[in-house]
């Protein structure tokens, strides 16, 4: 009864969670002025703080905050083309992004660039540039051109081996984004898949036989939580554990940043990517270097990946086959 009552509890979190892309944290840098009076590069400044933060597509700390650390910190303008500095503000601010203006006038024009830069690489995400005869006319144009950069740079950017927003190891970046199915008609526009940090354990693919559970056909990107529900759902009324279960191994899993029923067993094809980025990480602390993915093959059969020499294969349910979990956003 234990049991029950507590596979319950799981998969009713796991069912009610959803993917969402992850906002960044955006600091709005003052603009530098250059041959127009500051305090109007002043007033761009504190209107770009407030649309930004309307756009809904990012966090903007207030500009008090950003001010304090910057002089704490010696940082200046110019500072913007020094990598370093620019990492240790980022750090200091726990910001990922970074809006740079400059308000110049050019004879009898008023030039206006905007960056929006990564702070953890220094890439440029999205800029835009302006000419005008006044600068009051920027102000209307403000709110259009808060909601272009945003909508272009609403994400955070991560590397291949950096600690993913669930606190896992980041093995898959898309910058375009890719659909994240949930099995129940939903979806989400992810950009990142990050793998649990340590193998989870052994388990079997499932507790019986069955007839197909209907994720035969989805091995693609994508489908790995739409499998996970499917699995789960399947053996609802049966008594899963983490051993008999691999899927439901994954769908307990939590951490400090990702609660259970975030984190799922892989798709075939992600599960492919995962040995392509990061297969030595990945064995690192299997005791069977075999590991499942959420996909049957038939309705005895279901998909696994060897990562030591990376090929795939299919095996009976009753396999025990270590398991890692992973996590979209």
């Amino acid at each position: 009864m234990k049991k029950n009552i507590l596979f319950s509890v799981f998969t009713l979190c796991f069912f009610i969670s959803v993917f969402g892309q992850s906002k960044p944290k955006v600091v709005i840098v003052p603009f530098d002025a250059k041959g127009v009076p500051q305090d109007e590069a002043d007033v761009v400044t504190e209107l770009f703080i407030s649309e930004y933060a309307a756009t809904g597509k990012a966090t903007v700390p207030d500009r008090n905050s950003f001010d304090k650390l910057a002089k704490e910190q010696s940082f200046q303008a110019s500072s913007w083309s020094d990598s370093e500095k620019i990492a240790k503000l980022g750090k200091a601010i726990n910001a990922n992004q970074a809006v740079v203006g400059q308000i110049m006038k050019f004879r009898e024009e008023i030039i206006v660039t905007i960056k929006v830069i990564d702070i953890n690489t220094t890439e440029i995400l999205s800029s835009k540039t302006e000419r005008l005869k006044d600068i009051s006319q920027l102000f209307d144009k403000i709110p259009g051109i808060c909601k272009e950069l945003a909508e272009k740079s609403n994400y955070v950017q991560y590397k291949i081996g950096a600690e993913g927003e669930g606190g896992g190891i980041v093995f898959y970046v898309s910058q375009e984004g890719f659909v994240v199915y949930d099995g129940k008609g939903g979806q989400k526009i992810c950009h990142c898949l990050e793998m649990s940090k340590p193998t989870l354990g052994l388990s079997t693919w499932a507790p019986e036989k069955s007839d197909f559970i209907n994720t035969i056909s989805e091995k693609s990107l994508g489908y790995g939580k739409s499998n996970t529900y499917k699995i789960l759902n399947y053996y609802k009324k049966s008594t899963l554990t983490e051993e008999n279960c691999a899927a439901y191994r994954c769908s307990v899993y939590s951490t400090d940043k990702a609660a259970a029923g975030e984190w799922f067993l892989p798709s075939r094809d992600e599960l492919d990517l995962m040995y392509k980025a990061m297969k030595e990480a990945a064995v690192s602390d299997a005791t069977i270097n075999w590991f499942w993915s959420s996909s049957e093959n038939t309705s005895d059969y279901a998909w696994y990946q060897r990562f030591k020499q990376g090929y795939q294969d299919y095996g009976g349910r009753g396999l025990v086959n270590s398991v890692r979990a992973i996590r979209a956003f």
